[in-house]
């Protein structure tokens, strides 16, 4: 546009040298305003990297226990906690390696090293199902298909050709710390919610929940609402992660959307029961 301007300029000045400074002057103007509004204008968003080939990540040594994980039609998150097993905790080693012959459009399998449903004493850390199947156009299951030596191995498939943007990080949910591997699809940005009623997927109004979240614009403002409504504001690390605690607002209660975004087109999407709060004895 700005080449299109002095382009105008010259024409208009070989053509009417009488105007022509009038002209000149009128795109001097304009130009300004065009260069002005450039500069302010927030830079452009990039797509997240997406990676469609094996890929590796976490740290060899670390040990955690599988606590949680979560998939709708844009994400797949592991979640992990601590484990006795070693004093060492830091994002488990993790190789996501593309499956072929798998009978969907797209397949992978993801093996998590230095991590178990089972505590090392024998109990379950893990109490979700062994399989989910969102539905959707994109993510069709996630499965636990072996677990042997504290290495755990998931499929995942999906419903179409897409692949996915890989994210890791470490951050702690009141006093415990936690690990998560994302997977998400179609340029969508990871986010979960961690409550005190893990086993229901919510918590009554008025208690505090956490917000994960990662693939966002490094440092930019996260507004987080819950069935449209903003609830909460926070900052983006700069590696585009946030981890910030809210309370539960007064909603009837139900199951809600609850979207992450940071005003660069990068959003992320899960859900939360609201439930009615607890009346004393």
């Amino acid at each position: 546009m700005i080449k299109a301007l002095l382009k105008a300029t010259k024409e208009l000045s070989a053509a009417h040298p009488e105007r022509s400074e009038g002209g000149v002057q009128t795109v001097r103007r304009v130009l300004v305003l065009l260069l002005l509004a450039v500069s302010c204008a927030p830079p452009p968003t990039t797509q997240l990297p997406v990676t469609c080939g094996a890929t590796t990540g976490g740290h060899a040594g670390a040990e955690t226990q599988l606590r949680f994980v979560e998939a709708s039609d844009t994400e797949i998150v592991l979640t992990f906690g601590a484990s006795s097993a070693s004093n060492v905790f830091d994002v488990p080693a993790f190789e996501l390696t593309p499956l072929e012959g798998a009978g969907s459009p797209r397949a992978y399998r993801l093996k998590v090293s230095g991590s178990s449903t089972l505590n090392p004493d024998g109990t379950a850390s893990y109490r979700g199902l062994k399989g989910l199947e969102p539905g959707g156009r994109t993510v069709r299951a996630i499965d636990l298909i072996d677990e042997a030596a504290r290495v755990v191995t998931f499929t995942v498939a999906l419903e179409r050709d897409v692949c996915p943007f890989v994210a890791a990080k470490v951050y702690q949910y009141g006093k415990s710390p936690r690990a998560q591997i994302a997977l998400t699809f179609g340029g969508a940005s990871a986010l979960t919610i961690e409550t005190i009623s893990d086993a229901v997927g919510g918590a009554p109004i008025g208690t505090p929940v956490q917000g994960s979240g990662a693939g966002y614009e490094p440092s930019s403002n996260i507004r987080i609402t819950i069935g449209g409504r903003l609830v909460w504001d926070t900052t983006a690390n700069a590696d585009g992660t946030f981890d910030s605690g809210f309370w539960i607002p007064d909603r009837e209660p139900g199951l809600y959307t609850v979207t992450a975004t940071d005003g660069h087109g990068h959003v992320g999407t899960t859900t939360l029961r609201v439930m009615a709060q607890r009346t004393k004895k």
